[in-house]
């Protein structure tokens, strides 16, 4: 199954746009893509914090910082602590990156489905 994203706008979160991955569920999901935005656009991974329901990355590269927030109800999801339209679209571009290179690696039976 591809893994996808869908872009949500989180109200709760004063309207915090945050990309939901789909058919990625998984509870280290946010350690292996830390190490995918490492390995393809160099970003500094900080150390994860685990609580009972969810953990969280933060990951920076210059001015972009993101959280790679995982919860047992939500899933896995990434978004921009600077919530600027620059900074959310740079951010759609990159995870589309990451996705097109874990989708190849399904294929190729390098992770499970």
């Amino acid at each position: 199954m591809e893994v996808t994203y869908k872009k949500f706008v989180n109200m709760e979160k004063n309207n915090r746009v945050e990309f939901l991955l789909i058919n990625f569920d998984y509870i280290d999901g946010s350690d292996y893509l830390a190490r995918l935005f490492f390995e393809e656009y160099g970003f500094i991974v900080e150390n994860k914090i685990d609580g009972w329901w969810y953990s969280i990355i933060r990951i920076h590269l210059e001015n972009s910082t993101y959280e790679l927030l995982w919860h047992e109800d939500t899933g896995n999801e990434i978004y921009c602590l600077n919530q600027t339209d620059k900074e959310n679209e740079m951010l759609q571009l990159r995870l589309e990156k990451v996705l097109y290179i874990i989708n190849n690696r399904i294929k190729e039976k390098e992770l499970p489905v």
